[in-house]
């Protein structure tokens, strides 16, 4: 059918009516289920054409139309339901890298999710928060339980916004500022462990767990994965340990901490040796580290051993994440590069690896490049005392080497 202003066609094929018209150049069309809807909403659209000629409203097509009307829809959002329907519901239960949160970063989000929910601006419109109202409500610490939550607070508003302007729900986002700094935690100014301290360590530890304090300190491995190590994951062929699991609230089996987590690490000789004889005699499900009586032990029960332990060596101010601390300053003292550090140790994030990494080669590293600089560039001729001490510590090292020597020589005569 055919009016004086577009057209309505019925679709045989489709059952439905295609209304239609032609104005400034533009062909407009829409689709309905029966005649009268497609003649009322061509009713409508010829009334709109007649007041743009008349100079009474300025006509736009519909699908302008549609776009003005989620512009003012977007306007009135409030920022709270924004964040509980577009935000939370993926933010909540995956991770950037689209895996599942564990229980325990569940809890986190929750907890940063509250904060956020206390900012005055909570039911603020979307489009009319300033970052005039951040800066404010930054500025009141007392809306948080530390540095640490109100960097993490922070971080999930600007990450709200991000989407929101990628969504174009605003134009741009009131998040300009720097995140708040958070200090150093005291455990990250920990020193590492040394070679002596973790030996005595390790003597006096259960002889199941034990080894752990290698698989910490050589391997790089959070508590987590050490209880959760498998026989299965050793391979003695390939001297090969697969980290594949951590430890969940209970002691059982969970994903790593993060996808970097899971990997196959080179197992050196020593403890090639240590971890074959761990597994000799048990299934490929049974773990490595044990309790004395060969169960599944939690990481709290090897927290205790670790205590007990280091505190005879002098160290009750280590945790057993040290190890992981110490596993990198050991690797950087060989010559580990950044991008060898952040391999090794698994980070999920650059940052990580950079502080961790500049920890282990600090001071004393950078001073020992220096004087190596300014020996190759300039020539040094040695004192009296540096001559001196650098006899006694290779004096010392001889002793050492020969106490050695003298243990290899009594363990091979016993053994006759």
């Amino acid at each position: 059918m055919r009016t004086k202003f577009g057209s309505v066609v019925y679709r045989a094929d489709r059952g439905t009516f295609r209304a239609k018209y032609t104005y400034r150049g533009e062909v407009i069309t829409r689709t309905f289920k029966d005649r009268l809807s497609a003649e009322a909403w061509l009713h409508g659209e010829k009334s709109r054409v007649e007041a743009d000629k008349a100079g009474v409203t300025k006509w736009t097509s519909p699908t302008d139309r549609k776009r003005q009307e989620e512009a003012v829809k977007r306007r009135r959002t409030l920022f709270c339901d924004y964040v509980m329907n577009e935000f939370v519901p993926t933010w909540l239960e995956y991770a950037a890298d689209g895996s599942k949160l564990a229980a325990g970063s569940k809890r986190k989000h929750r907890e940063y999710l509250a904060h956020l929910s206390h900012a005055f601006f909570w039911k603020y419109p979307l489009t009319g928060i300033t970052t005039e109202d951040i800066n404010r409500w930054l500025a009141d610490l007392e809306n948080f339980g530390g540095a640490t939550p109100r960097k993490k607070t922070f971080q999930l508003l600007k990450a709200v916004y991000a989407k929101a302007v990628a969504e174009g729900a605003v134009a741009n986002s009131p998040v300009t500022m720097k995140a708040p700094a958070v200090p150093k935690s005291r455990q990250a100014q920990i020193p590492p462990a040394t070679a002596e301290e973790l030996q005595t360590i390790y003597a006096n530890m259960p002889k199941t767990t034990r080894l752990s304090v290698w698989l910490g300190a050589v391997l790089d491995l959070r508590i987590g994965e050490v209880v959760s190590l498998q026989v299965q994951d050793w391979n003695p062929k390939t001297q090969t340990l697969r980290v594949c699991h951590s430890a969940d609230e209970h002691g059982g089996l969970k994903s790593t901490k993060t996808a970097t987590s899971n990997t196959t690490q080179p197992v050196p000789p020593q403890l090639t040796k240590l971890i074959s004889e761990a597994c000799e005699g048990k299934n490929p499900t049974e773990f490595i580290v044990t309790c004395a009586d060969g169960t599944h032990i939690t990481p709290n029960r090897l927290r205790d051993h670790f205590n007990e332990a280091k505190v005879k060596a002098g160290r009750p101010d280590l945790h057993f994440h040290t190890l992981r601390a110490t596993s990198i300053t050991a690797a950087v003292a060989t010559g580990a590069s950044l991008k060898d550090t952040m391999v090794w140790g698994r980070h999920a994030d650059a940052q990580t690896s950079i502080e961790r990494y500049q920890r282990a080669s600090g001071t004393e590293r950078m001073r020992e490049i220096a004087n190596g600089i300014e020996s190759n560039l300039m020539g040094h001729e040695p004192t009296v005392e540096e001559l001196e001490k650098e006899i006694a510590d290779m004096k010392k090292r001889l002793a050492k080497l020969e106490a050695q020597r003298d243990a290899l020589l009594k363990r091979c005569s016993e053994s006759q």
